[in-house]
């Protein structure tokens, strides 16, 4: 039986670049060898494409390892002499691409736009989705078209306006929540309890980003809950996973408490109740629905007083061992092995 040829895309230039490792490591370790043979395509943290010349490619474990160990023995392993240029990925004779990346160009539609148009499928969603997902300003505005909860929330873009006198005179009362507009995975973000606070940190996420968002926060239970898609036929068939209760030890779910091991507990599915469960599930089908997501997503909530209030929709979720979807499926008794099946026949559809 002849086996599919997959390049598993991972790494990139976003703050998420070990974290795409570790997911991508799982990845690899999971997909079903009988039906795929998979090509790792390593893309480091300057953007150069490191793809293997050997036969078998080698995933070295990344455990324990910076990100130039790990670029060191890949490279060795799969006897890779230079970079290459990202076009050749079309001389490797893949059928799709799965995309093991998260955050930044791997997460909002520019590698997608590149594979689209060296004429390589991919697993996840397409450019605009992409795009939407990770604009949360826009992304807000679109969840609150469908009568999704959203929290107050205004955007500051560098140049355009005094974010000071904006954030002296803001339409909503502190503590706000901080974070760039088109940022991942919490990094950059935090909590301001007066504009001289927010200043701050606004200050500093306009050094490297151009957009900031500022929004009312809310107290509440934090969960997360997925959406996978099954194909049948030639269609494709979205439901709704299980939540996930995220108890951070830190004040908030950031960067740290996510990929810090011990650093937050997750429990699932969540104990919120049933009725709480069944809107959350309607919710991240909506959000998935009115973004365009395609194979996978996940949609992150605060609950209020009864109320789940939307944070964010994530179009490439982590997928390491022991992240939420993977635990949501497993909650559910289905297996990742089968997940990835999925994700791969939908972008080979």
């Amino acid at each position: 039986m002849s086996k599919t040829k997959i390049a598993l895309l991972f790494g990139g230039v976003s703050g998420e670049h070990i974290i795409s490792v570790r997911t991508s490591a799982f990845i690899f370790a999971t997909i079903d060898r009988e039906k795929y043979e998979i090509h790792p395509i390593y893309i480091d943290s300057n953007g150069k494409f490191w793809i293997p010349t050997v036969e078998k490619p080698i995933y070295p474990d990344p455990t324990g390892k910076t990100e130039l160990e790990f670029l060191e023995e890949f490279v060795q392993a799969n006897k890779i002499m230079i970079p290459s240029d990202p076009i050749e990925l079309k001389k490797l004779g893949v059928s799709s691409a799965f995309l093991g990346l998260h955050g930044g160009s791997g997460e909002d539609g520019r590698i997608q736009g590149f594979l689209d148009t060296i004429g390589i499928p991919h697993t996840g969603s397409g450019v605009l989705a992409s795009a939407l997902a990770m604009d949360k300003f826009r992304a807000n505005i679109l969840f609150q078209s469908i009568g999704i909860p959203v929290a107050p929330f205004i955007e500051l873009e560098k140049g355009k306006s005094d974010p000071r006198k904006t954030l002296l005179n803001l339409s909503f009362s502190y503590p706000v929540f901080i974070k760039p507009t088109l940022g991942g995975s919490s990094v950059n973000t935090g909590m301001a309890k007066t504009a001289e606070e927010a200043m701050t940190l606004v200050d500093k996420i306009f050094v490297t980003d151009d957009r900031v968002l500022v929004q009312k926060l809310i107290s509440g239970t934090e969960v997360s809950i997925g959406v996978l898609e099954k194909p049948e036929g030639k269609k494709r068939r979205p439901f709704a996973l299980v939540p996930t209760e995220i108890r951070p030890k830190s004040e908030f779910f950031d960067f740290e408490a996510k990929y810090t091991k011990g650093a937050s507990e997750e429990i699932t599915p969540a104990p919120v109740g049933e009725s709480i469960t069944k809107t959350l599930q309607e919710y991240t089908l909506q959000c998935h629905e009115i973004l365009g997501c395609k194979g996978y997503s996940r949609t992150d909530f605060i609950i209020s007083e009864g109320i789940p209030y939307i944070l964010e929709t994530n179009t490439l979720p982590g997928m390491t061992g022991t992240s939420l979807i993977p635990q949501q499926a497993k909650a559910l008794g289905i297996d990742m092995k089968d997940v990835f099946n999925w994700l791969l026949e939908i972008s080979l559809a």
